[in-house]
């Protein structure tokens, strides 16, 4: 880190992925029998069924997140912006601190949605299954004001289209979901990024999440305490924490992997340019890391 201080790294590595991934998001490409088209069910010119606006509802659901993906991209990539010139010191007062954990969270569960409800490799009904989890609680969660527009689904159209695809959906506290196998299976950030991203991305959930949700374990961590010189009182300020910030850059980077493989396998394509600039950027941050003292 001798020649390019550590938000000039930041920054350029969170443009770079943007760019990627905005790249991997306008790829018009798509291979025979991707699995992407078995939403298209019946013949062209036979009547649309639930099953297949479930499904196409489930797919611009995710298409929506992965939009939203792009924008916390770029805002990760402002927030390590400074005014000054190249090498310039960056005042304490414009670095993002615990800021960037929560665009950071944002991204993990952009991506675990992305991979979730796009996964090459699971069959039709498990697809119509996941379709109708994320439909359930996304009306569930709906608090806009009711709508006149018939093509605006409420929470009955939500249940009637599950039901119709032979599903039976359930209550499950103050969520909505589907009885499998004498269990009912509900939509969850948790469950969805441990289903996709495993254990590793279940601990960087709850590790962002408590900065997020400003919870003391977290927040505290990232702080440092002055006692004042009388003994009365104290001031503290949130430590600047370079490596870490640099380490979440770089799982980012590899959860934007595995979110861009699974586009990419839903529609039969290669993901092959973005793998090589997220893993580039992964493996730069961490070099960078590894150059700075612990903090």
């Amino acid at each position: 880190m001798t020649d390019m201080r550590v938000t000039d790294a930041l920054h350029l590595a969170y443009a770079a992925l943007r760019t990627g991934w905005r790249d991997t998001l306008q790829d018009r490409r798509s291979g025979e029998n991707a699995p992407g088209f078995e939403r298209v069910i019946g013949a062209e010119d036979a009547p649309i069924t639930d099953k297949e606006l479930l499904l196409q509802g489930a797919e611009l659901m995710a298409v929506d997140a992965s939009k939203s993906v792009l924008h916390h991209l770029r805002s990760l990539t402002k927030m390590y912006r400074a005014d000054g010139g190249p090498g310039a010191e960056l005042d304490q007062d414009e670095w993002p601190g615990t800021g960037a954990y929560s665009v950071a969270r944002a991204v993990l569960e952009g991506t675990a949605m992305v991979a979730w409800l796009m996964a090459p490799d699971i069959d039709l009904d498990e697809r119509v299954l996941r379709a109708s989890l994320v439909g359930l609680w996304s009306a569930k969660e709906d608090r806009r004001p009711p709508s006149a527009d018939p093509d605006v689904w409420t929470e009955e159209d939500w249940k009637k289209a599950v039901t119709s695809c032979g599903l039976e959906v359930k209550e499950a506290g103050y969520k909505l979901g589907v009885k499998v196998d004498g269990k009912v299976r509900t939509f969850g950030q948790s469950s969805v990024i441990r289903e996709t991203l495993g254990q590793s991305g279940s601990a960087l959930y709850a590790e962002w999440s408590g900065v997020a949700h400003h919870a003391a374990w977290a927040v505290g961590n990232l702080s440092a305490y002055q006692i004042a010189e009388d003994g009365r009182g104290f001031r503290s300020h949130t430590k600047r924490g370079y490596k870490r910030h640099l380490g979440m850059a770089a799982e980012v980077a590899e959860v934007l992997v595995q979110a861009g493989e699974a586009m990419a396998g839903y529609w039969a394509r290669d993901c092959d340019d973005l793998s090589a600039v997220c893993l580039e950027m992964a493996a730069r941050m961490r070099d960078c890391a590894s150059q700075l003292p612990d903090d």
